[in-house]
C-alpha cells in the first residue's frame, strides 16, 4: 500500500513574500501562464522542493493537498502549479480525492481527521507535512500522538531536520511488524 502525504503549501514548499498563491490566481485569471516564469521559478523554495522530491523518491506516496490554496483553486490548476514549479511527480500522484474538505473556520486537525475517515484506509502508512502556524491544531492531536506529523518552521520551509523526521517516521511505518 503506497504512503499518503497531507500536504500543506504555505510555509512548506511556499516561504517567498514576492511570490504568493495570489499571484497564482492572478496567471490564471490572466490566461497568459506563460507569461509569469519569474512566478513559476520564485514560488517553491527550491531546497524544500529537492527535499520532498528525495522524500517521494524514497517512498513513491500519493498527496493529498490540505493547504488553504485547494478552497480557491481546482484539481486541474493545483496539478499545472506543481508542473510549472518543477513538482510534476506531486500533480501525477495526486489522490482520487485529492484535497481535504474545508469549511469555515475549520482547523486543520479536523480537515484531515475527516478526509482519513471517508477516504483512508486501515494500516495506510501515512505523513502530514504542515507548518507551525496553519497546523497548530494538529499539536497534540491523534495524527501527533500517532507519530505521523512533521511541523516546518514558518518562511523557512521543508528543510533538512524535517525530511529526516519525515523519512523516520514514514519508515517506522512501513517496517515489518509496524502498527
Amino acid at each position: 500500500m503506497r504512503p499518503l502525504i497531507f500536504l500543506d503549501l504555505d510555509d512548506v514548499l511556499a516561504v517567498s513574500r514576492e511570490y504568493t498563491s495570489h499571484q497564482v490566481m492572478a496567471s490564471f485569471k490572466s490566461g497568459d501562464l506563460d507569461g509569469w516564469t519569474e512566478l513559476w521559478s520564485g514560488l517553491f523554495l527550491a531546497e524544500a522542493c529537492a527535499n520532498l522530491t528525495t522524500l517521494h523518491d524514497e517512498f513513491w506516496p500519493q498527496y493529498v493537498v490540505s493547504s488553504s490554496w485547494s478552497t480557491y483553486m481546482t484539481r486541474v490548476q493545483m496539478k499545472e502549479v506543481f508542473r510549472r514549479t518543477g513538482l510534476e511527480f506531486v500533480a501525477d500522484n495526486m489522490h482520487k480525492y485529492w484535497t481535504t474538505p474545508k469549511g469555515p473556520g475549520s482547523a486543520r486537525n479536523n480537515e484531515i481527521k475527516n478526509w482519513i475517515a471517508k477516504h483512508g484506509q486501515r494500516a495506510q502508512p501515512t505523513l502530514v507535512l504542515d507548518d507551525h502556524e496553519s497546523g497548530w491544531s494538529l499539536l497534540e492531536s491523534f495524527l501527533d500522538l500517532q507519530g505521523v506529523l512533521v511541523l516546518c518552521e514558518p518562511w523557512k520551509g521543508f528543510m533538512a531536520d524535517q525530511l529526516e523526521n519525515a523519512q523516520r517516521l514514514l519508515r517506522a511505518q512501513i517496517a515489518p511488524g509496524a502498527r
